[in-house]
């Protein structure tokens, strides 16, 4: 599984009965019945697609050191996305269930390599350390410390407890 095909994992569920859910809001709405395997290939592939672009024009802009490109891009995915999710569920029965924030993280545990999630844990703990360091050394850039140490130390709880979901799930 591609690093973008193990973001979309958090949006898609399968029940017991074997039906698909998308959950275009994640632990934020409700499920949208998906009724075939052609249609639930075709929500991956668009969601992926919107992560991707997303994303390139996001990293692009901070790559390029125009953060106005960066930051107008998040703001016009943002106010984009949920025209388009209303856009993407237009034909699919809604359902009552709920993606609760366990299974979003167990289908993530699930989804990503042990490796790349300890990787990713060690570099979120050593960019907190580093907001710590810079704060001490330089109080005057407090701002952007506080936002890295925030930022990096939320990454680390989260990316710990996925580590462990998948610990006890037993495919880590």
């Amino acid at each position: 599984m591609s690093f973008f095909d193990a973001l979309t994992t958090g949006a898609f569920k399968t029940t017991q009965d074997g039906r698909w859910l998308f959950f275009p809001w994640g632990t934020l709405g409700r499920g949208y019945v998906i009724v075939s395997e052609q249609d639930y290939k075709r929500l991956q592939k668009q969601m992926k697609a919107y992560i991707v672009v997303s994303l390139v024009l996001m990293m692009g802009g901070v790559v390029l050191q125009s953060y106005l490109i960066a930051f107008g891009s998040l703001i016009i995915f943002t106010a984009f996305y949920p025209v388009w999710a209303s856009y993407l569920v237009r034909n699919l029965q809604p359902s009552e269930e709920r993606l609760s924030l366990q299974e979003s993280l167990i289908s993530q545990a699930r989804a990503r390599r042990v490796i790349f999630l300890w990787t990713l844990e060690v570099f979120a703990l050593v960019f907190a350390a580093f907001g710590i360091f810079a704060l001490i050394v330089d109080p005057s850039i407090w701002p952007g410390a506080l936002v890295l140490i925030v930022i990096s130390g939320l990454c680390a709880v989260v990316v710990a407890r996925i580590l462990i979901l998948r610990k006890r799930d037993g495919t880590g």
